[in-house]
């Protein structure tokens, strides 16, 4: 049985398509945390408030991205890509005309949910409309847009915020999503490798859930009985959900990816322990620039692209070539990087930080990122047979995003503990310090495991470094 004849337009509108969505999108997608102090003034944010902004969009995506997948799958990725698109626009119209933290809040959610399935869909239409020996290529091509994207997000985003405040970023980030809307909507090419077949709304629920559940529980664990309650409901969601995915014949997320092959469940793990490390930094230095440094937003995301465009220059050669070596060899030298740059950041961060020696640190955490992430995700989708690409795919989008999600709700317990309820005034910037220094501490440890996970998975075969 063949599959659908894909067009050389196709192609060019589908990798165009992610190209764009990844680097329009993510410039407003990651410039918000610039425009966090400006939130704070005007909706009297507290703390743990700003950190529930960043997490809200996060922890849906983390929530619908394994059903969103699967569900793209039976549909069709072009039609639910055009849906997910939608409720981008209509979260982020949302967030831009809130009156309050909760209304911001419910517009990001609503945000992530069809984020989700647009970023898991344009990664499987991608790669999978492209020959195995050009992948590495392609994931260097959409992955250095994310990085471009968030190197430019925090200088855009920070004038934006100078010029006409920070509903600006929501506005641009409405506009920014309409050209990958158009050349979505321009591809006639629909893919649906599970047609015919149903959802598990079971298996969907349980996933969905357990993922709420854990992240909610993790962000209040120090409120009794809430926090530790719903951990606790999470890992036993988490432990049906396993058991169910293992019985059925179409769970939206199959685990038994992770028991056939090695490769695939290491390369996993260690995507998941680099979003989990990492996630948080942005929003740390971004209010630390701000906060510690007393920078003006302008400034402080025209130092904030240090890190991202060193990601967006180096990350298509990195992808390129993960096709002629391992990818796996490279993501751990990667990881390795990453864990130095993070040590040295919790042991020399100060209010009397050099600027050098700062933005050095920047560009040994871009590198680090740039040689982990198109290696890894080639990694595995590489070790995942053709008909699966989408749950690869799906796997890659959730394993990132349940990083992401960890990340961020640590952070937030950090800062609710060692700030406290209310603004983040000038009186309290040494309480600030204490908890930006805290999450370095704790990132890098959590990043030292990533390269154990790295190097479990084994080499390629047929793969060499000679």
């Amino acid at each position: 049985m063949t599959g659908p004849v894909v067009t050389l337009r196709d192609r060019r509108l589908i990798l165009l398509s992610a190209v764009s969505t990844n680097l329009l999108g993510q410039i407003g997608l990651s410039g918000l945390n610039i425009g966090l102090p400006a939130m704070e003034v005007e909706l009297a944010l507290s703390a743990a408030q700003m950190g529930w902004i960043s997490l809200a969009m996060f922890l849906s995506m983390a929530a619908i991205a394994a059903p969103g997948a699967k569900l793209a799958d039976i549909l069709g990725r072009r039609r639910t890509s055009l849906a997910g698109y939608g409720a981008c626009l209509a979260g982020l119209l949302w967030g831009a005309l809130a009156g309050g933290p909760l209304a911001v809040i419910a517009g990001r959610a609503l945000t992530g949910l069809g984020l989700a399935v647009v970023l898991t869909n344009n990664t499987a239409m991608a790669t999978s409309v492209y020959p195995p020996e050009q992948r590495g290529r392609v994931l260097g091509y959409t992955t250095g847009a994310v990085y471009l994207g968030l190197s430019l997000g925090p200088l855009v985003c920070g004038y934006l915020v100078v010029w006409w405040g920070w509903r600006a970023i929501f506005w641009f980030n409405i506009i920014s999503f309409l050209p990958p809307l158009a050349l979505t909507a321009l591809v006639k090419l629909e893919q649906r490798p599970a047609r015919g077949e149903k959802l598990d709304l079971k298996s969907a629920g349980l996933w969905a859930t357990s993922v709420l559940a854990i992240c909610g529980g993790l962000v209040n664990i120090t409120s009794w009985p809430l926090g530790p309650g719903l951990t606790l409901l999470g890992s036993i969601l988490i432990y049906s959900y396993i058991r169910v995915s293992l019985a059925s014949p179409t769970p939206v997320l199959d685990l038994r990816l992770f028991t056939e092959s090695r490769r695939f469940a290491f390369s996993s793990l260690a995507a998941f322990i680099s979003y989990a490390a990492s996630t948080g930094i942005g929003f740390v230095l971004a209010l630390y620039l701000q906060y510690t440094r007393g920078l003006p937003v302008e400034q402080a995301g025209l130092l904030l692209m240090v890190q991202p465009a060193c990601q967006a220059l180096l990350t298509p050669l990195a992808g390129r070539l993960s096709d002629r070596f391992d990818p796996g060899l490279m993501a751990s030298a990667g990881m390795a990087l990453l864990s130095l740059a993070l040590g040295l950041m919790a042991a020399l961060l100060s209010p009397a930080m050099p600027w050098p020696l700062f933005v050095a640190l920047l560009m040994m955490l871009g590198v680090g990122f740039a040689t982990f992430g198109a290696p890894n995700s080639n990694a595995i989708i590489g070790s995942a047979p053709p008909h699966r690409v989408g749950q690869a795919s799906g796997t890659i989008t959730a394993t990132r995003l349940c990083g992401q999600v960890f990340s961020i709700a640590l952070t937030t317990l950090i800062f609710s503990l060692a700030i406290g309820p209310g603004l983040i005034t000038p009186d309290r910037y040494p309480a600030f310090m204490r908890a930006a220094t805290l999450c370095f501490i704790l990132f890098t440890p959590i990043c030292l495991t990533g390269i154990l996970a790295s190097l479990a998975r084994g080499r390629m075969a047929g793969l060499s470094l000679d």
